[in-house]
This record gives C-alpha cells, structure tokens and sequence, in this order.
C-alpha cells in the first residue's frame, strides 16, 4: 500500500473509527449518548502529544505525495487534496486571517416570516394560525389512515363483543375535536383516560359533553397517518414519515431563517420495545425516540429529522452527517450556526467555510485535530487562550467555575463587559456572549414545550411521534407566528387554551354565539380574500401592489374583508 493510500484511510477515519473496539462494533447507540466516552479515550488523552505528531507527519507526508502526484495522476492528487484541505495548521491569533469575508443575504432576498402572513393573518386567533401547519391537507391525511387501519383491524377475525366492532368512519371535523381534546387533557393532567369522564367525586368534568369515552378511545386505538400495507422493508420511519414531510414543507413556507440558526436534539419519552430507541443517562427522559430539530428566531423549529438508528458513514461522523442534512438548504447564504459539544469539529467547521456559514459551538477536548497547546492548558479563573488555524477558525478556552472549550469562525478571543445578575459588571468573552444568544433559540423552545405536555403513555411508538410533531412543535410554530403578527406577548398556556375552545367548541355557559357581521377596525389592512385571488394571478409583489385596504372585519371570522368580499363568502344577505 502506498503512502498517500495510507494518509487517505488516517486523515479519513471518524472519531468512532478512532475508538472503536469490538467490545462495541455490534452497538449503534455510541452516537446517541452525548456522554458516551468507549473505552481507550483516556489513553489516547495522555498521549495526545504523539497523536499531534502523528497528524503532523500525516500533514507533510500528503502535502509531498500531492507534489509529486499532480502530473502522473490527476484523480489520485484530486482525493487527496480533499482530504488535505481538512488538516487545520494552528499557531497565535491573527487579526490578518479572516475567514468572516462573507456577508449575510448578499443577493437580498426575503428573510424571516413570510410577508403573506403579514398581510393576511392580522388580528387572526390562535386557531387560524395553527391552521397554516394543520389544514385540511393534515386533516384528510389522518382521517383516511385511520380509516383505512380501522377497516385492516376489521377484516381480521375478530370476537363479537369487542369494541372494535362498533367502529364508525371518522371524519376531519370529528378528528380535530379528537386533537382539541389531547390538548385539553395535557392542560388538565389527571392519573387515567377514564377519570376525564368521571361525573362524580372531585374528577367530575365536562369530556362527556363533546364526546362519548368509547368513541375517543376507539381513535386513540385506531389514529394512524400512514397505510401499513405500502411499507417498504426496512424502513424504520414510514409509519410517520408521510406527517413529517408534510408539515417540515409548511414549517419552511412560513418562515425564512433570518442569520443565526441553532441545532439541539430533543427526545420523545418512549419505554416501549423499539429497535432504535436510545438511552440517554443524563436527560430527564433516559429512554426515547431522539429528534434532531433546527431552530430559528423564537424558538421555531424550521426543520427536523426522526433518528432511527445505522446512519454513520464511512469517513464522516453521524454528528456531522446530520448537521449537513439539516442546514443544506441554507448554505452559501451567509448564516452562522451554533451548536454544542456533541455536533462542533474541526471537520465540520472546514465544511460549513467551504460553504460560506459560519460555526460557533461548545468543543469536546477529545476531538480530532484539536490543537494540544489549548486543550491541555492549565488556567485560573477569568484566563483564557486560544490559537487560530490557518483557515481563520479559532478554539478558545476560557476558565470560569470550570474550562469551557469553544471553536468559532468568526470571533476572536476578544473580551467584553457585561452586567451579571447581582448587577455587577464583569468581563466574558466575545464568544461566549454571542453563543448564549444563539442557544437561547434551543433553550426557550424547550422550556415552552415542557409545560403541559399532551404526550401520555403509550405501547405505539408512532403515535407519540405524531402527537408529538402536531400537537408541540406545531403548536409552538403557530404561537410564534401569532406573537410576532400580532406584536403580543401570549404565553404557551393562555395560547394552547384559546386554541381548545376553538377546537372543541368550549366556552363559557354566559358566553354567546357571535355573528357573521362587519365591524369597523382601527387598523386598514389588505382584504384576505382579494389578496389571496391577486397571489394566485401574479404572485406576492403584485398583490401588496394592488390589493384595496379596507377597515372592516368579521366579528366571528376575525378577518379583514372588503363589503364585496365578505358578502361572497358568507353567502348572507346585508340587514
């Protein structure tokens, strides 16, 4: 074997390839447990100065190898020099080396929410706006599955007095009533399905009134979105993959990430018998289904991908692999991601500059090509170091109650001063500042998403995904949108209950039936019907160009309507 062959399979390998024993070699699980250290790491840290050495050597052996390779083989030099062009040169900071050369949205285009909900979906209630993730597209789907898998469980043999014989045909109007409800359990959190329906003790409530305990037990038996005879072998996500792509497509449509975009995984509580269920010692919920999630300003999720096991690839780590998948989109458009431990590298850092984005996240000090003179240094409280490549990325270590050890491409180990908590005013580096903004993206969302959630025990692991993906982050999308157009500050719980009365039909017994009739608002926007005829004949631009602004609205619809439009739609005549 020759030289540059042996530089290609080294500079190649993947941090699982480095410690991968055979102990292991049967798990998948060593890329879902984000504290999954196998063994050998320890030693390989002891010696992590013949390591260095070692890449060193690799570097200058390629380099030769490329020289001499240029002329007698093109295809050989071509693989080598994509490998090389991942083989970071460390040495001071230097403000000369400047890899931030590239500017967000150079060509200008629309970022951030989609200006034809600005125009269309002001004033509009919580139920609208989750209306744009969960129409009748949505709707339809569920509704034929579950259909369709009552009618498999039919046609087996079943016995006479089971429930399942009582089976009606479901439809869209009942299947959101069905989801109104789920909803208004998580609100109420009891001990059993069936205490919802209690009409007497101190669990007596009002379920029975929109429907029967029998009937939502035979939908939660039957709820499905995909038709179990068109599965194809060894496809692990068919069962919610159709509902996934679905909604991730009308997720994209409302919303342009504007510069900073943020990667967090978050798991889906499941103990049931799933071949890729994982186990995560450190998170609240040690066993479930992961989900990697792409989050925008407020927390929206703009993307997600359902982890179901066996994704690593030769030469390239399951961590990276994912990054890429998520954010491919979005490349060359100038944005900056951040990420934390599990996820940053030196690798993917060369990647997303070839790119033009920028990577700004938390580093784990085994990492390859890490440089040593940072990672092993010993500091005090409020010291830092960093070093830079020669592609312009920085690893910077920084002492505060413990080490914290970050990789950017495009700040260096500037400090800056801050106000803590106690009001006094500290230095923090630059880094640090920015990253905390951008992981809040992550760390609000998750915070939101724990209160009240709808998710109750179940042996189907497709039906928490689903009720999951429908019920939290679309809800959590919709309320995004609705805070934003409509310049409020709702919380998640006020929002998820507006939005069960809409569902349900659950008001107030003083409460009385508003009528389809126009009243005068303040603010003159763009009739919603008129705007949406001139979409469909010109496209946006033309719209906002030529669409009458009117100052009535529909007290029931609570949409902007001209007199012509509202007449033909409601279909009623003037009083």
């Amino acid at each position: 074997m020759h030289d540059f062959e042996i530089v290609n399979i080294l500079i190649n390998m993947s941090d699982d390839d480095v410690y991968s024993t055979d102990e292991f070699s049967e798990f998948d699980n060593t890329d879902a447990d984000e504290d999954y250290f196998p063994e050998g790491i320890e030693h390989l840290q002891n010696n992590s100065e013949s390591e260095a050495s070692i890449t060193d050597e690799i570097a200058t052996i390629s380099r030769q190898q490329i020289q001499s390779d240029q002329v007698s083989s093109p295809n050989a030099s071509i693989n080598i020099l994509q490998t090389n062009q991942n083989v970071a040169i460390w040495g001071t900071i230097n403000t000369t080396i400047n890899c931030s050369n590239f500017t967000f949205n150079s060509t200008r285009e629309t970022v951030g929410i989609n200006p034809d909900i600005y125009e269309t979906m002001y004033g509009g209630s919580p139920w609208e706006f989750l209306s744009l993730f969960l129409d009748i597209e949505v709707y339809n789907l569920i509704v034929t599955e579950t259909n369709r898998y009552a009618g498999q469980l039919l046609s087996t043999p079943l016995c006479r007095h089971l429930r399942l014989n009582a089976w009606k045909e479901t439809n869209a109007a009942e299947i959101k009533q069905f989801l109104g409800i789920i909803m208004w359990m998580g609100l109420e959190h009891l001990p059993t399905i069936q205490n919802y329906w209690a009409k007497k003790g101190i669990y007596s409530s009002k379920f029975s009134n929109y429907m029967k305990v029998k009937r939502f037990e035979l939908l939660l038996l039957t709820f499905h979105v995909s038709n179990n005879h068109e599965c194809p072998p060894g496809d692990r996500l068919f069962k919610v993959q159709g509902l996934v792509d679905i909604l991730v497509s009308k997720y994209k449509r409302a919303c342009i990430p504007e510069e900073s975009l943020c990667i967090d995984e978050s798991v889906i509580p499941f103990i049931g018998r799933l071949s890729f269920r994982l186990y995560l010692k450190n998170k609240r919920h040690r066993y479930g289904v992961k989900i990697f999630k792409l989050n925008v300003h407020d927390g929206f999720t703009i993307d997600f991908r359902i982890y179901a096991g066996k994704e690593a690839v030769q030469g390239l780590e399951v961590s990276t692999k994912t990054v890429m998948e998520l954010t491919h989109e979005y490349l060359n458009f100038g944005m900056t991601i951040y990420t934390d431990n599990w996820y940053t590298s030196v690798n993917l850092a060369h990647k997303f500059l070839e790119q033009n984005t920028h990577l700004v996240g938390t580093l784990r000090a085994n990492r390859k090509q890490n440089p040593k003179d940072v990672v092993q240094k010993k500091l005090k409280k409020g010291q830092v170091i960093a070093q830079q490549s020669d592609r312009g990325m920085v690893v910077f270590k920084w002492k505060d109650k413990r080490d914290v050890l970050m990789l950017s491409t495009k700040h260096s180990d500037t400090m800056d001063e801050t106000i803590n908590k106690r009001g006094q005013t500290t230095r923090k580096p630059e880094i640090v500042i920015d990253y905390n903004k951008g992981k809040a993206l992550v760390d609000i969302r998750d915070q939101k998403s724990s209160y009240h959630c709808p998710l109750r025990k179940s042996m189907k692991w497709y039906r928490k995904v689903a009720i999951e993906i429908i019920l939290s982050t679309s809800v959590l999308n919709a309320m995004c949108l609705y805070n934003k157009v409509n310049k409020t500050k709702i919380g998640i719980i006020e929002f998820k209950e507006m939005w069960v009365k809409d569902m349900c039909g659950v008001y107030e017994e003083t409460d009385k039936e508003v009528e389809h009739k126009l009243s005068k608002s303040r603010k003159r926007t763009r009739c919603v019907k008129c705007y949406d005829e001139m979409v469909k004949q010109g496209g946006r631009k033309h719209a906002q160009r030529i669409t009458k602004q009117s100052n009535y609205r529909c007290a029931a619809c609570q949409k902007v309507y001209c007199i012509e439009c509202f007449f033909d739609d409601h279909r009623v005549r003037a009083k």
